[in-house]
């Protein structure tokens, strides 16, 4: 590989990291368009790479979350049981979809997100609280399974609509949030990398195309994660807010254009 390529992908993990890692996304929500539309990988290619990515973004991350007090181990626990099922369903559709139909689910997908976060109101700012005795199972259930099926089906972690909808439907403040998709998307990733990587490499993408660019993004996502993790506990929580609308939007727009070959 040249080495402006080997750049180009340590820079896109460590910006994919810092941004995943701050708004609790898992990174590949940004790593998927970077390496798609900028570099032009096939998407086949990237879901594996978004998803081992996610791995490294959401592992180093997730742990300051921890020191600091923000997870809640039981929501995360159910919202990876129910995320099992919707990793079998997204893999099983990645399969058979073409890379056009699958780039305008995406965009498709963030603008149902972004604007029900912006017709919701907000809570109040910089709020935390310790995990209620009473869970709703079945809701947050419900949420792992739409976590597991846009991670396999887009590569992404599914934090993209995790944080969101704990925020504005279960109550729970925008930092708790962050942290539970965040430690969500650990494992959840982990299971989805293992099934798509077995029933599709050498069908869909080469392993060895997944291998060499994973090693030089995961790097760069770590420290970005890590960094952000730190970022994040200072910034008030109305910027994180501003970050993610931004991000979410403009990444919708760009792969909604791409998918229509504008």
């Amino acid at each position: 590989m040249e080495p402006f390529n080997i750049i180009l992908l340590f820079l896109s993990g460590l910006i994919s990291g810092a941004f995943g890692g701050m708004i609790g996304i898992g990174g590949s929500t940004l790593l998927v368009p970077i390496l798609t539309l900028a570099m032009g990988m096939p998407v086949h290619t990237v879901i594996p790479i978004g998803l081992l990515n996610n791995i490294a973004v959401s592992s180093s991350a997730v742990l300051k979350y921890h020191k600091m007090g923000l997870l809640h181990k039981n929501t995360v626990m159910i919202m990876n049981i129910g995320s099992v099922p919707g990793i079998i369903a997204g893999t099983y559709i990645a399969s058979i979809s073409t890379d056009t139909t699958i780039k305008l689910i995406f965009g498709g997908f963030l603008l149902v997100v972004l604007m029900q976060a912006l017709i919701r109101k907000d809570g109040g700012e910089n709020v935390t609280m310790e995990e209620p005795e009473n869970i709703d199972k079945k809701g947050f259930s419900i949420l792992g399974f739409f976590m597991g099926l846009l991670g396999a089906l887009l590569g992404i972690g599914g934090g993209v609509i995790a944080v969101p909808v704990q925020v504005h439907q279960f109550k729970v403040p925008l930092r708790n949030a962050i942290a539970n998709s965040l430690g969500t998307i650990v494992l959840a990733s982990s299971l989805g990398a293992l099934i798509y990587i077995s029933i599709n490499a050498g069908r869909l993408f080469s392993p060895d195309d997944v291998i060499e660019s994973i090693i030089f993004i995961a790097p760069g996502s770590i420290i970005g994660a890590t960094l952000s993790a730190k970022t994040s506990k200072r910034l008030p929580e109305r910027y994180i807010k501003y970050i993610f609308y931004a991000t979410v939007a403009y990444i919708a727009y760009r792969m909604i254009t791409s998918g229509l070959g504008m």
